[in-house]
């Protein structure tokens, strides 16, 4: 995201000092810091609509990552039922000659959800006119529609009460307090929703104190701030988000406007409780699927990459680096080791993955001895099944010091190779022990499998190549007894019988001839027999 405006920066006048380039850097840097603390997203597009900055607003409010969502098209996140629309205001605006755009629209967020939010964008022309691209910001208003549509609702619910319909017969919780903030009037539909029953001349303080904000970024009910207050002294309801705590403990999500109106001059406040644990309940489930479907994409990807990577690489010890390095980058784990057991049962760490921020060294970790914490309570991990170790040591030898790594937790999952020693991948923490649910251990677990395949499919490989190579040389040296031999010996054979016709200086060299082709029929031979031993 920085580096988008530091690009900006250094487009400078080249014959500034240094402390002139440096001052605007710091203060192109303190632009970016205000940018990125401001709640609403700042964007800039070109000519084609695509992003071309965001600032960190734009995570926050989508879920979507800021360097991977530019050079996309802004029309991708709009909802499809819009899209027309969207796109036909924005051609408006720019054929009218116009220089601003200011609509309300849905935007999609990682999860798939949409999210109502309000854009206001200024279109950026060259100096011959033509639109080279848009700036604005936008700013989310879904909470903000979703609590007009809330108090309108409510406030319909209040003229009921107001024109004398019975407040039992309302399908929700209806709460009128005199000016005292005192009750008045309630409906049976309270004492559901609070589990007690509430009783006319009651104190609405007795209310609040049993209630709290259902999120960081809600109000409480009472106190000077809270939203009973904010309704008095502005005339306008408030609506909002609390969890109220039963007698047994048992919680419940309530949302309550709070509607100041006046009956015969005397200002009264009315409370409207809808009701909303299984909705509350319904959002926390649906995150937890989006977060589960998240990490299964993270692992899949994973085991994609980890099956192309190992394939390619050249040595099996790269291969097995690779697979600590990818196991430990989608587990989010501050160590990742791949060790073997040696003749007493000790796992040696033959490839390791660390942490940018780990004060270790990768291949420093090789060759050294993983032990479990004596407290920990836990066996060590074996090649046949998967383990959650609560601490983890890494010990030295006589060639290497012990390095100043503690993990307090770790997941140890075989991975079961057919041809060779099953390693072991570790994937350690330092901070806190990894509590993965089973589907996420599960996840774990077919990474593992996938990479040991890719292990045993790699070393498949490399078998091939070497009998290749053998089945090679075995025909070159039946190409060389079969037919080059037969042939350096009828040349033999046929100089020898030369030497019968021939003269004395002849037959001497024609004699150094046949010896020489003697000992290279001799040397192709050894030859021979070296290349089938070997």
């Amino acid at each position: 995201m920085r580096s988008v405006s530091r690009g900006t920066l250094q487009r400078g006048d080249s014959r500034r000092t240094g402390a002139g380039r440096d001052g605007d850097a710091a203060r192109g840097r303190e632009a970016e810091d205000v940018l990125d603390s401001l709640s609403e997203v700042v964007f800039r597009t070109d000519a084609e609509g695509r992003w071309t900055y965001l600032n960190r607003a734009w995570t926050t409010l989508t879920g979507f990552d800021v360097v991977a969502s530019l050079g996309a098209r802004f029309l991708d996140y709009v909802h499809p039922d819009e899209v027309e629309y969207t796109v036909t205001l924005f051609m408006s605006v720019v054929a009218g000659g116009a220089d601003h755009c200011h609509h309300e629209t849905r935007y999609r967020t990682r999860d798939g959800s949409y999210r109502r939010v309000q854009i206001r964008a200024t279109v950026v022309r060259d100096t011959a006119g033509a639109v080279v691209g848009n700036i604005g910001t936008i700013l989310d208003v879904t909470a903000a529609r979703r609590d007009e549509k809330t108090i309108g609702e409510h406030a319909a619910l209040l003229d009921l009460v107001s024109t004398g319909v019975p407040v039992g017969e309302l399908p929700v919780g209806v709460a009128l307090y005199d000016a005292d903030l005192r009750l008045w009037r309630g409906s049976p539909v309270i004492d559901e929703i609070v589990g007690v029953p509430q009783c006319v001349g009651d104190r609405l303080d007795q209310l609040t104190e049993r209630l709290s904000p259902a999120g960081p970024h809600q109000r409480c009910l009472g106190g000077e701030w809270g939203m009973i207050a904010a309704a008095l002294a502005t005339h306008h309801a408030q609506v909002g988000d609390l969890d109220l705590r039963g007698e047994h403990d048992s919680a419940r999500s309530v949302r309550i406007t709070v509607i100041p109106w006046l009956r015969g001059g005397e200002e009264m406040l009315a409370l409207v409780f809808t009701d909303i644990t299984d909705l509350r309940r319904a959002e926390r489930e649906a995150h937890r699927l989006c977060r589960r479907a998240e990490r299964g994409r993270a692992w899949l990807a994973a085991s994609a990459e980890i099956t192309t990577s190992v394939l390619a690489a050249p040595d099996p010890r790269d291969a097995l680096g690779l697979v600590a390095r990818i196991g430990r980058r989608t587990a989010a784990a501050d160590l990742g080791i791949l060790a073997v057991p040696d003749e007493d049962g000790a796992l040696v760490v033959t490839a390791a993955a660390v942490a940018p921020d780990l004060p270790a060294d990768a291949e420093a970790l090789r060759g050294l001895t993983v032990t479990r914490d004596p407290d920990a309570g836990a066996d060590m991990p074996t090649a046949g099944q998967t383990v959650v170790l609560k601490g983890l040591h890494v010990r030295g030898n006589r060639a290497v010091p012990t390095p100043e790594l503690t993990l307090t937790g770790a997941l140890a999952v075989p991975l079961r190779l057919t041809r060779n020693t099953s390693p072991i991948m570790i994937l350690g923490y330092r901070s806190s022990s990894p509590h993965l649910a089973a589907s996420d251990i599960e996840l774990v677990e077919a990474f593992a499998a996938d990479a040991a395949l890719a292990l045993d499919l790699a070393e498949a490989h490399q078998e091939h190549a070497r009998l290749a190579v053998l089945e090679d040389r075995d025909r070159i040296a039946r190409d060389l007894g079969d037919l080059v031999l037969q042939r350096l010996f009828a040349i033999g054979l046929h100089l020898q019988s030369l030497t019968r016709v021939a003269g004395d200086l002849i037959s001497a060299r024609l004699n150094a001839a046949i010896a020489a082709l003697d000992q290279t029929i001799e040397e192709i031979r050894r030859t021979i027999l070296h290349v089938q031993s070997a």
